[in-house]
């Protein structure tokens, strides 16, 4: 049960800070109309004791074409490159730096004209004459490339790397009402140089998202501020439509409760709501912790993770029955000896303590030796699973299928003192009856026994 409870956990602490590497703290979230005025917004937030940093992010979804492959579906985000990696673990997920390109695809790369590193950050890359001017870039997921192959071992291999290659991303604007007007109806294509991929671990996103420029993918949606027009006169402009952007993702300061941070942000939302008429309006909006925004995920694998504690748990119950049985049988053969315990003074009370403190010894003695057992299988896990591999060619975990590197464990404190808990309680109730058939011995029959 410890051994099965530590793995489960493992994994879900690896899904769920997964899913913190690719989300702010808090997320508000709009529909196809966008927020209004997220300028404002951020700046209001990021007065509150509660909130670091705040930065607008644009998501819609596209069709991705890489050189000679086929069209692919793809999520697309656009970020400020360092905004982001300030809120998120961004950074931290880039795959590619000018060291890692050098040892791994041999290639010679100059990094002071070309850095994936501080390109994945800035998603803009520059080109070499005549063209002058900064193509943008774009990080993709690093399992949307067909060329990269997940070995057995959980490494990669490039065959080749689709680093500075050319893609060509389409999306479709949609009007703030959340239709698509006859003059916005051709979709907005444009060409991005691949700068670097991210690889956060969560294989959903990282075979699903590619991240551009903020600005750039907010010009391909026509979401830009725009001039108002008198609809009596079209050639009359009576002011502006603000930019717009789909999510502001949040960082808390340091040890601030998610809860709390929720509230704070939810409290500036409101206050700049109230001076803007068009904000109030919004319809969609959401605000939400990073831990309800995975929750269908992690949901999931708590579910998994407590179906199989309680089939084990389940099996486990058959060394209560073994403790029952062979206790049994233990006071079967020592009925005359009960008895002429019996016989000299002793209380039917201190015959069963006899029994019960026997089943108490065994439950601590088989948990501390279980325990030391799990420790040691928990602990040495993928040395156990390679030694395996090695030797039988037994392979469970197959890091080509399974998208996390090594069997993800950890012992939870709590959880294990539950089980250990459970494990001397168990041992006590299986000993419980054959103590309660010791106590109710009588002397004169058991003498007589045999």
């Amino acid at each position: 049960v410890i051994i099965v409870g530590s793995v489960m956990g493992g994994f879900l602490d690896m899904v769920r800070n997964a899913g913190k590497s690719v989300m702010g703290d808090v997320v508000i979230t709009a529909g196809e109309s966008g927020i209004r005025h997220y300028d404002l917004i951020i700046d209001e937030i990021q007065k509150t004791d509660e909130a670091a940093l705040a930065t607008p992010v644009i998501t819609t979804y596209g069709l991705l074409k890489l050189p000679g492959e086929r069209i692919s579906y793809v999520s697309v985000y656009g970020i400020r490159g360092r905004e982001y990696a300030n809120v998120t673990d961004y950074g931290k997920t880039l795959f590619w730096s000018v060291e890692r390109i050098d040892d791994e695809l041999k290639m010679q790369v100059d990094p002071r004209k070309f850095d994936p590193q501080v390109a994945g950050l800035d998603l803009k890359m520059n080109l070499a004459p005549p063209r002058n001017e900064a193509m943008p870039g774009m990080v993709p997921g690093i399992e949307i490339s067909p060329y990269n192959y997940r070995t057995q071992d959980g490494t990669y291999e490039f065959s080749p790397s689709i680093i500075a290659m050319t893609a060509t991303l389409t999306v479709v604007p949609v009007a703030e009402g959340g239709t698509i007007l006859p003059e916005e109806i051709d979709p907005k294509a444009n060409e991005f140089a691949i700068v670097n991929e991210f690889h956060s671990g969560f294989y959903l996103v990282d075979s699903q998202r590619v991240y551009v420029p903020f600005e750039r993918l907010q010009n391909m949606l026509l979401m830009e501020e725009t001039a108002k027009v008198d609809p009596a006169d079209p050639t009359k402009v009576i002011g502006t439509n603000p930019a717009r952007c789909i999510e502001i993702h949040v960082a808390g300061t340091p040890r601030i409760d998610s809860a709390a941070l929720k509230a704070a942000v939810s409290k500036a939302y409101d206050q700049v709501a109230e001076k803007h008429d068009d904000l109030r309006s919004s319809a969609g909006v959401t605000i939400a912790t990073w831990q309800e925004n995975s929750r269908r995920y992690v949901e999931a694998i708590e579910h998994e993770k407590g179906l199989l504690t309680v089939l084990f748990s389940i099996i486990s119950l058959v060394a209560v029955v073994m403790i029952a049985v062979i206790f049994y049988m233990i006071v079967l053969e020592k009925t005359r000896d009960i008895g002429i315990l019996r016989a000299i003074g002793a209380s039917r009370m201190g015959i069963a303590n006899i029994f019960l403190l026997y089943g108490l010894v065994i439950g601590v003695i088989g948990a501390a030796l279980g325990t030391a057992l799990s420790f040691a299988v928990v602990l040495n896990l993928n040395e156990i699973h390679e030694w395996l591999g090695t030797t039988f060619g037994i392979v469970i975990w197959d890091r080509s299928v399974y998208f996390f590197d090594r069997i993800p464990a950890r012992i939870d404190p709590f959880e294990l003192i539950i089980v250990l808990s459970v494990a001397i309680v168990a041992s006590v109730i299986g000993a419980l009856v054959p103590a309660i058939k010791a106590a109710r011995v009588h002397p004169v029959e058991s003498l007589r026994y045999e």
